[in-house]
Formats: C-alpha cells, sequence, structure tokens
C-alpha cells in the first residue's frame, strides 16, 4: 500500500451531528464560520496505513491505484 496522508480535525459545533446532519456539512460549516468552529487541524504523514490503529479497512485508495 501507498503512505496517505491523515487528517485529524476537531470541529465544534452548536448543532448535534447525530441528528440528521450530513458529515460532510461540518466542515463546510466550520470553513464558512456558520455555526461550526475548528480547533485542531493535524495532518500526517502514514507510511504504513495498515499498521494506523485508526485504519478501517478501506479499498477506496487501492481502487484509485488501479485505475
Amino acid at each position: 500500500m501507498i503512505p496517505l496522508y491523515k487528517t485529524t480535525i476537531v470541529i465544534w459545533s452548536r448543532y448535534d451531528p447525530t441528528k440528521g446532519v450530513e458529515l460532510e456539512a461540518l466542515p463546510e460549516a466550520a470553513a464558512r464560520r456558520e455555526g461550526a468552529h475548528y480547533s485542531i487541524v493535524d495532518i500526517v504523514e502514514v507510511q504504513d496505513p495498515e499498521k494506523d490503529p485508526d485504519w478501517d479497512g478501506t479499498d477506496f485508495f487501492n481502487e484509485e491505484e488501479e485505475g
């Protein structure tokens, strides 16, 4: 597997995102400063994503490599 970049973002919001808010709406709201705010953004290059404790086993990136 190729190295990947892992981005961890902490978003604070005025609304409960578990109540019908699409996950994609949170970073967009924070970027526009509409009821949400980024407090931490951490980006690291992970040489072997499959060994990272946060890796979810997705094959999304493998599909892009093959294409």
